[in-house]
């Protein structure tokens, strides 16, 4: 027969055996068998019953003894003497115990029947499976790791326990939090057998900016593989101790704030006869009294006499107050924009005030007299001023503007006000004062704004709402705005609906010209479910517009002739996207009727909207006819133009980042054509390289510009280079230095005596710090906000200091810190046990843990070494010590699983022992009948 059959009839012959457990070799009439193992799945006991037929006639005696894989021990005789009577069945139940070593999968146990003389009578065997068990753990050796050598690596070592019963592979990584570093990971291969460990140790060495960091964690992962599977993780503290530590600020608070410190060196050449020169840059240092921020920005321009300064000011804060010389940009509702300065309180968190003078001119350097291009001051205060969800103020704002000749002044409020996570509310109130110079008479003026957005059930609304009066002096002069927006989804679609009227008709006492526009913007739309990749929309909009302001494009006098125009459009978009191949098309068109008040009878209009993105190139096209705003058509009329508006734009874009994304590169070109901007055509290169402290930037751009008779082209080059100091954490409050001396208090006085010693290189946990002495026993942390900070004990070489609050409030200030004799702990567990009535156990003394507790509060872990003992210094006290019973060997127990232990100064503490029991062995007696 074919070998493949033989196979076969093999494994089924095994697979029979292994669920029935059929005897074998039944000689002599003599039949054994092996019922079913009903041991609980996974447990560490395998009980079996094995069951003797005697089918003859006469009196049948032997012994029974088993063969078992390597890990399963006979807690039964070695030997079992078997006496059978005529035609007599006996059950005999025998148990193992599945050893630690034990290997997974199926494990074969023959029971053998052998006569007097040895000869075999019957035999029988069972297959028992254990499941495999691939249990990883990953623990730090050292979970904290004190680094004195600024210098010298760090050596980061982890141990994995295969606790499994299988060996596997694992993948340890190891992150270290370098930021110069640009691959901050390493990893380590392994091979762990079942129940055995290994340990892994990783070594690196930091830069420095890492090394000056008081502290930083390591993250190390394990996975299995080949799953790549997670098991673990831990994370490894490393604490830079030295005996000078500056204060770094690891958090953030609302006092607080965070700067990039860099400067920035460019050229830019515009054509051919302009050339600027650019420095800028930024950057904040901490101060004994405070903190100082400075940004600049300095241009020198070819044909100018003057630099132009900008952007450029110093700030000076300390604690809740800040003051601000230099370029000043102050947003109220008249703004004010120059070189002044600026003043700010916080008073009890939430109410703050402002109030600053304006010389409203925008260049520091600029040689004219103070106040010539006017001058304003502005007074501001605000209740919670650093809450989202509810915010008011009051401002007051005056403002001299020779241009005017007047002198304006405003006095509002503003209130913003979150009643529901959905519901946003906002709205001001301004009451504007206007003196003229030219006529002598004085102008009252207001304006009211408001806006929302909320949402009812599944429709999302938002509006605003703004008007003021016509001599006004804010931001929006004569002004109406009113804006209404819904949004809602159903089934796959998305409905909107929106509203914009607005209108302009600014007034001045200046000169007599008034002007008057409006518009009006309705629109009504869906997007349609999507189907597979596309998606379609439909907008209806309605559009009108008027003013007077293009009169003389149309042959009238300038702001006589009111122009109008009114429009009805159809808008339909189609849009695809091919997320697999990174592709996506949108193809807009829109078709309208207009009117205009100038000629007769409609105009048709027509656009074209088509975008086609792949991968890093985008490409865009835009076809228009007849003109969409007032302003379109009127330049149409210019001298060469057609009246009927045309617009062609087109453009192409790609931009990629190769060599690790730090180099950017973005290019493109494009072409328009219309009665604004003539035939133009144009093209940029935009490339920039980013490194971890310098980088560079490369802009070029060319354009031209051919409108009738004027023609145009202009090339643009700018390089420049910025170099990165770091990142500094600006605190406003009051720092100090403080000085700490560490010494041997031996007297328990608390005073550095007479014959005391210095304690040289003591580490002192100060807040997030640790200090290292010097052979002096001296430390200084500097740059240190006033405030309060927790000294953390720590016990070193059988010495410690005791927890305790220190305040720094003072420039310099002195901590003693007395050191004390701690005291010695000492003790050990013992195994009482009884081989002949005990179960089998692993006795391990090894790795039993306790734990030490005060006031409920875990001090520390310990752990017995190979002979059971546990020894550590502690602090003088009264401790407790708990027995951790996950830790005991199997099978085992301890009845005194705590102690209460009193700890004295200098001396050593015994534990008595504690005495780790076994479990007794359970008899399981079945009694049978024939």
């Amino acid at each position: 027969m074919p070998r493949s059959f033989f196979t076969a009839a093999a494994f089924l012959l095994v697979f029979f055996m292994a669920g029935q457990a059929v005897a074998q070799d039944g000689a002599r009439g003599i039949s054994i068998a092996i019922e079913k193992d009903l041991s609980p799945k996974n447990s560490r006991l395998v009980t079996l019953v094995v069951v003797l037929k005697n089918l003859e006639s006469k009196s049948v005696s032997g012994q029974l003894t088993f063969s078992v894989p390597e890990g399963l021990q006979n807690i039964n005789a070695a030997a079992i003497a078997v006496a059978l009577q005529p035609l007599e069945t006996r059950y005999l139940p025998v148990k193992f115990l599945v050893g630690t070593d034990a290997a997974a999968g199926a494990s074969v146990l023959v029971a053998k029947l052998t006569g007097a003389s040895g000869e075999l009578l019957a035999s029988a065997r069972t297959v028992h499976s254990i499941e495999i068990n691939k249990d990883l753990v990953i623990a730090p050796l050292a979970g904290t790791i004190y680094r004195s050598d600024a210098h010298g690596p760090v050596t980061v070592s982890v141990k994995v326990d295969n606790l499994g019963n299988v060996a596997q592979d694992v993948t340890i990584l190891c992150k270290f939090p370098d930021p110069a570093t640009a691959h901050p990971f390493a990893t380590q291969l392994g091979t762990i057998g079942a129940r055995k460990d290994s340990v892994f140790t990783f070594t690196f060495l930091p830069s420095k900016l890492l090394a000056a960091q008081p502290r930083y964690s390591v993250s190390i992962s394990g996975f299995r593989n080949p799953e790549n599977e997670l098991f673990g993780g831990s994370t490894v503290v490393v604490q830079n101790t030295s005996s000078v530590q500056f204060f770094q600020q690891t958090d953030y608070n609302r006092f607080s704030d965070e700067t990039q410190n860099y400067v920035t060196t460019s050229y830019r050449s515009v054509g051919s006869d302009t050339n600027v020169f650019q420095l800028s840059g930024a950057g904040g240092a901490n101060l004994p009294g405070g903190s100082l921020f400075v940004r600049g920005n300095i241009a020198l321009i070819d044909g100018q006499e003057n630099p132009l300064v900008t952007n450029t000011s110093i700030t000076f804060a300390q604690a809740r107050n800040q003051l601000t010389v230099g370029s000043i940009n102050k947003q109220l509702d008249m703004p004010l924009s120059g070189r002044g300065v600026s003043f700010s309180h916080v008073f009890e968190d939430t109410k703050k005030i402002t109030f600053g003078f304006v010389d409203q001119n925008y260049n520091l350097a600029e040689k004219d007299s103070w106040l010539r291009q006017g001058y304003g001051f502005y007074g501001q205060a605000t209740l919670f001023h650093d809450s989202s969800s509810k915010n008011l103020s009051a401002s007051y704002v005056y403002r001299h503007d020779p241009f005017e000749k007047a002198v304006h002044q405003t006095l509002g409020s503003e209130l913003q006000y979150a009643f529901h996570p959905d519901w946003h509310f906002n709205a001001s109130v301004n009451g504007g004062l206007s003196q003229y110079d030219s006529n002598g008479s004085v102008q009252p003026s207001f304006a009211v704004q408001s806006n929302y957005s909320g949402k009812i059930k599944n429709v999302r609304l938002n509006g605003n709402y703004f008007f003021s009066s016509d001599f006004y002096p804010g931001n929006r002069r004569g002004s109406l705005q009113l804006q209404q927006h819904a949004v809602t989804e159903f089934g796959g679609n998305s409905l909107r609906a929106s509203a914009t009227v607005s209108h302009f008709s600014p007034k001045f006492h200046l000169y007599d010209n008034t002007q008057k526009s409006g518009t009006m913007l309705l629109e009504l739309g869906n997007r349609f479910p999507k189907l597979n990749d596309f998606t379609l929309g439909l907008v209806y909009q309605f559009q009108s517009e008027r003013s007077n302001t293009y009169g003389s494009f149309f042959g009238g006098a300038p702001h006589a002739t009111l122009q109008q125009l009114r429009a009805h459009r159809l808008i339909e978009q189609v849009s695809w996207v091919g997320t697999a191949s990174r592709q996506a098309a949108v193809l807009a068109a829109e078709t309208g009727l207009a009117s205009r008040s100038w000629d007769r009878g409609p105009e048709l209009q027509l656009k074209f909207n088509g975008n086609y993105s792949f991968r890093n190139v985008n490409l865009n096209a835009v076809y228009q006819r007849g003109g969409y705003y007032l302003s379109e058509y009127a330049f149409s009329t210019l001298p060469g133009g057609d009246r009927k508006y045309t617009k062609l734009n087109t453009s192409l874009f790609y931009n990629s980042q190769f060599w690790k994304d730090q180099v950017v590169v973005n290019t493109g070109l494009a072409y328009i054509d219309d009665a604004v901007y003539g035939q133009s055509p144009s093209v940029f290169v935009n490339s920039k390289y980013t490194g971890r402290r310098i980088s560079s930037f490369l802009n070029t751009s060319w354009y031209q510009y051919s409108s009738g008779t004027v023609r145009n082209r202009i090339l643009t080059v700018e390089v420049g280079l910025t170099v990165q100091l770091g990142k500094t954490i600006l605190n406003p409050n009051k720092k100090g230095t403080l000085q700490v001396l560490a010494f041997y208090d031996r007297n328990t006085n608390g005073v550095f005596d007479e014959g005391e010693a210095a304690a040289s290189d003591f580490n002192i946990k100060l807040g997030a710090i640790v200090l290292q002495t010097d052979r002096d026993g001296t430390a200084y942390y500097k740059r240190v906000p006033f405030g309060s900070y927790a000294l953390q004990q720590l016990t070193q070489q059988g010495w410690y200091y005791d927890d305790a609050t220190v305040v720094v409030d003072q420039y310099t200030d002195l901590l003693l810190v007395p050191l004390r004799q701690s005291g010695s702990l000492q003790g050990a567990v013992v195994f009482d046990y009884n081989a002949k009535t005990d179960l089998v156990f692993e006795q391990r003394a090894s790795g039993i843990a306790f734990a030490v507790l005060k006031d409920n509060q875990l001090v520390k872990k310990l752990y017995t070494d190979d002979d059971g003992k546990f020894t550590s210094f502690l602090p003088t006290g009264t401790y407790t010590l708990v027995l951790d019973e996950r830790s005991l060997p199997a099978q085992t127990f301890c009845a005194t699983k705590s102690a209460a232990i009193e700890v004295a100064s200098g001396q050593i503490l015994v534990v008595p022992a504690f005495h780790i029991r076994v479990k007794e062995k359970k008899i399981n007696t079945k009694k049978f009948t024939n």
